[in-house]
């Protein structure tokens, strides 16, 4: 027979003190950016190739960590859709509200990306180790190359960024909204970077042209 122990104690770490927790099983998605795609002349064509996540926290269930090597899933709250897809949509929303990159496609689409963007989650879970003060927390390593056909280029950006936020309560939907939150600083530190990245790049390869001229 299966042990209720694992299940009571993923409970009461989000219960807390309630005295009738809810055992009906909860799905979350992450929110898509409310703001309109920006207009830019980029002539870039992005993809999101590849998003993938690690091992320790591919379940759907949300992952818990209660002590330095201690995890926990709960089986009453979790993704609707595996947690990498999950990612990708908003991700690739991000990308697409900025402008910043170019012109984001979806997958299948038939225009040929000049830009590849491949997602791999280190980390996504909420930390508890400390049950006064819990916080989400997320980890992406985010790498962005040319293409030129169905050859990869140059790296144009390989950025490793992770937060974490506090929730407001100790409730699977307050971690999701604090993923939400997470998620959007991560994707304005890319972002940012890309910005600084593609005007050093610029800058460097005007003074290659310069150099070159007689």
């Amino acid at each position: 027979m299966r042990s209720l122990a694992p299940m009571l104690a993923a409970a009461t770490i989000l219960c807390g003190c309630a005295s009738e927790p809810a055992w009906k099983r909860q799905t979350f998605a992450f929110a898509l950016p409310s703001d309109r795609p920006t207009a830019n002349a980029r002539t870039n064509i992005v993809a999101l190739n590849r998003a993938s996540i690690s091992p320790r926290f591919q379940s759907r269930s949300f992952t818990y960590r209660t002590a330095e090597n201690s995890y926990e899933q709960d089986p009453y709250a979790g993704f609707l859709i595996p947690p990498e897809r999950a990612l990708a949509e908003p991700i690739r929303g991000w990308l697409r509200t900025s402008g910043v990159m170019g012109r984001v496609v979806e997958p299948g689409s038939g225009p040929t990306p000049t830009l590849v963007a491949e997602v791999f989650i280190n980390e996504l879970y909420g930390d508890f180790r400390k049950a006064s003060q819990p916080v989400a927390a997320m980890e992406i390593h985010f790498i962005l190359y040319e293409v030129n056909g169905d050859t990869p280029g140059r790296i144009v950006l390989d950025k490793v960024c992770g937060h974490e936020t506090s929730l407001a309560r100790k409730t699977p939907d307050a971690l999701m909204a604090a993923w939400d939150a997470v998620l959007r600083e991560i994707m304005a530190e890319i972002l940012s970077e890309y910005a600084k990245a593609s005007l050093k790049r610029n800058g460097d390869d005007t003074k290659e042209t310069e150099d070159k001229q007689p």
